[in-house]
Parts: C-alpha cells; sequence; structure tokens
C-alpha cells in the first residue's frame, strides 16, 4: 500500500496533518484555574473534536473503502475548480484575524455570509437568515448552555464605550 497513491488516503493525511496542528495549540487556549474540576472547559470541545478527527482520519487511512475505481491523486484533481477552496480558506483567515476586533457574533456572521457568497448562494434573504440563526444558535449554546465567554470585540467596546 502506497500512501500518495489515492486521493483519499492523502485527503486523511492532510486532515492527520492539520488534526495534530490543531491539537497543538488546544493546549494554549487559556484556562480558568478557578473553575476546579469542571466537566467543560474552553478545552473540551476542541479537544474532543481533534480526538475525533484524529480517529476518523487514521481509519480512513488505514482502512480505505474499496469502490469499484480508485482514483489517482492526480485524475482526482483533474478538472477541480481550486478557486473556491482557495477563496473559502482565505475568508478562514480573515475570520481568525478579525474576531478579535469584531467579536464573536459580528465576525461569525460576516464569515458565513461570505462563505455562502463563494459557495454560490445567490438569494440574499436566505443567506442573512441561515448566517444570523445559525450565529445566534452557536452564541446560545457556548454561552448559555456551556457557560462560555465569547468577546464582544473591540468594535463594540469602541462603539457603546463599554469594558
Amino acid at each position: 500500500m502506497k500512501l500518495m497513491d489515492n486521493r483519499d488516503r492523502v485527503g486523511s493525511i492532510l486532515i492527520l496533518l492539520f488534526s495534530f496542528f490543531y491539537l497543538r495549540f488546544i493546549f494554549e487556549i487559556p484556562f480558568d484555574p478557578t473553575a476546579g474540576d469542571a466537566f467543560f472547559t474552553p478545552r473540551t470541545l476542541p479537544t474532543g473534536l481533534a480526538v475525533l478527527t484524529i480517529v476518523c482520519a487514521f481509519f480512513q487511512l488505514f482502512l480505505p473503502v474499496k469502490t469499484g475505481e480508485e482514483l489517482s491523486l492526480r485524475k482526482a484533481v483533474e478538472g477541480f475548480e481550486w478557486m473556491p477552496m482557495i477563496s473559502l480558506l482565505l475568508l478562514m483567515l480573515v475570520y481568525s484575524l478579525s474576531f478579535n476586533f469584531f467579536g464573536f457574533a459580528v465576525a461569525t456572521f460576516l464569515f458565513l455570509l461570505g462563505g455562502f457568497s463563494i459557495l454560490g448562494e445567490r438569494r440574499l434573504k436566505v443567506s442573512i437568515s441561515v448566517a444570523g440563526g445559525l450565529t445566534l444558535f452557536m452564541w446560545g449554546v457556548l454561552t448559555q448552555l456551556f457557560d462560555l465567554y465569547l468577546d464582544s470585540g473591540s468594535l463594540y467596546r469602541l462603539v457603546l464605550g463599554g469594558a
């Protein structure tokens, strides 16, 4: 079995590398020492996602599902449209850089609107309602259910004068 002979294996290797890179930075998330033995901390969800992704990628890497025709990597990327993928990667970079300025709600809303636009959704009302609803849902789950603090951003403090 060659590792680079199949698009699924190459994808699994890339996901594994990203997951280990992501897992390494999880330990830089500030930990509240006053939380004691709290079951859910700011590191819990990212750690769980990283470990689950690593396990799934290992299964995909070492136990590949055989289909009728195995595509080589060269044939798999032939005719692939690279611009949407590159645009989404750049949008994710802008999202991560703008998070401190805009805060969770505004940055996430704008990120989702940008993503919908890149992926070809042209119905503005649908995009706004889905992005707004999903942002509010995630804000509610993270702040109310898991009691996590999400920064409102420098823009909010600048406009409203909050601390």
